[in-house]
């Protein structure tokens, strides 16, 4: 049992009654009374039924809710039950004291905000100093101007109304800030993210391999001749969704969608050796999330893919709006690879092929005419083994 707890006998006399002053108030003292507004909570504990009358007259006349207690146990129980905005406590009470209950009270996060204001008629100042000790933030000691406990109360509440306030606008700001984090991990790789939030204003980075995985769906115009701007919308919506799925599922990274054209790359931002099977997964997957797309929607869409693995840059372009985005010679053969391709079909460089020859089902398409690249032998990849 704790000092607070020791020197105070459970079977301690009752307190006196309340003794309020009664004085005439001056004409310049201020009335405090609680707005329909703030309709306050007010938990009184006393052990002396005048004394819970005389107190919930009071705070009645000034417009605030009132709950009683009798003593310390009812007190527990009614601020678990009510979650009251302010507690009115006496010291002197059989079982379970003032300073018990303040402690109970201050040791339990989901009640140690409530203001707790001791009214006991205990004016020795250790008995104050106790109090205050055991978390309470006022001592008010009997008998007692009306007026002044009243301005009391309002003070503690407004400062608890402030703290409450102050509370939820940083739960608010926590809430945006995670939002806006959420939407900058939509845009960006978090390792990127991560960077820029840091003061990085400037992020370009070379590898020396990677994967560039570019998809275009093939008979988009005539679609887009047929259909409503919000279905056509909708449709690539659907679609790309599922590509994104399989980004994720296979730890690729989507870089962005021009139009009806959907770009995505592995082994950047973070380096991974399998980056060209991990794509060549992905890739033949498309196909599968394309045909289940198609029989739910009565659709027939069709898509190209292409391939390619080498060095490439990687970067942040701008300062609004960014993007990050991919650079070099690997990136420009990866989009040759798809546009030269066929429809239905996953278009491949050698790169790939000789990466990937031992566990995948390539087709020799042989020799083709590459715009800007010459002649390349290139592959359709067709299965994994």
């Amino acid at each position: 049992m704790s000092e607070l707890q020791q020197d105070l006998p459970k079977n301690a006399a009752p307190e006196p009654s309340l003794g309020i002053i009664s004085s005439p108030t001056p004409s310049t003292m201020p009335e405090f009374s609680a707005t329909p507004t703030e309709a306050a909570q007010i938990l009184i504990v006393d052990d002396v039924p005048v004394n819970l009358q005389a107190l919930e007259s009071i705070l009645q006349t000034r417009g605030f809710r009132v709950v009683k207690a009798n003593n310390g146990e009812q007190a527990l129980e009614a601020v678990a039950a009510e979650k009251p905005d302010l507690i009115l406590l006496d010291v002197m009470m059989p079982k379970m004291n003032g300073y018990e209950v303040c402690q109970h009270l201050k040791e339990n996060p989901a009640t140690s905000k409530i203001p707790v204001i001791f009214l006991t008629g205990r004016n020795d100042s250790y008995s104050v100093i106790k109090g205050f000790a055991s978390g309470a933030l006022d001592y008010v000691v009997k008998p007692f101007h009306a007026p002044e406990l009243l301005a009391r109360i309002n003070t503690h509440l407004e400062l608890k109304r402030s703290r409450d306030a102050i509370v939820r606008y940083n739960h608010l700001l926590d809430a945006e800030k995670r939002r806006a984090e959420q939407l900058l991990l939509n845009i960006l790789p978090a390792s990127i993210a991560d960077r820029l939030q840091n003061g990085e204003r400037q992020i370009a980075d070379r590898f020396d391999d990677a994967t560039v995985i570019f998809a275009d769906v093939t008979n988009f115009t005539p679609l887009s001749e047929t259909y409503s701007a919000e279905e056509i919308v909708g449709l690539l919506n659907r679609l790309f969704s599922a590509f994104d799925a399989l980004a994720d599922k296979y730890g690729v990274e989507k870089i962005k969608t021009m139009g009806d054209s959907y770009m995505a790359a592995c082994g950047i931002p973070l380096q991974r050796p399998d980056h060209a099977e991990a794509s060549a997964r992905m890739a033949l997957e498309m196909f599968q999330s394309l045909t289940a797309l198609n029989q739910d929607s009565g659709n027939s869409l069709n898509i190209r893919i292409g391939l390619h693995c080498g060095p490439v840059v990687a970067g942040v372009i701008g300062v609004k709006k960014f993007i990050y985005d991919l650079w070099g010679d690997t990136v420009n053969i990866a989009s040759r690879m798809e546009s030269h391709g066929e429809a239905g079909k996953i278009h491949v460089s050698e790169a790939i092929y000789t990466k990937l020859k031992d566990t995948f089902r390539f087709e020799d398409r042989g020799m083709v005419e590459v715009k800007g690249k010459g002649s390349m032998k290139t592959y359709f990849l067709t299965s994994a083994l």
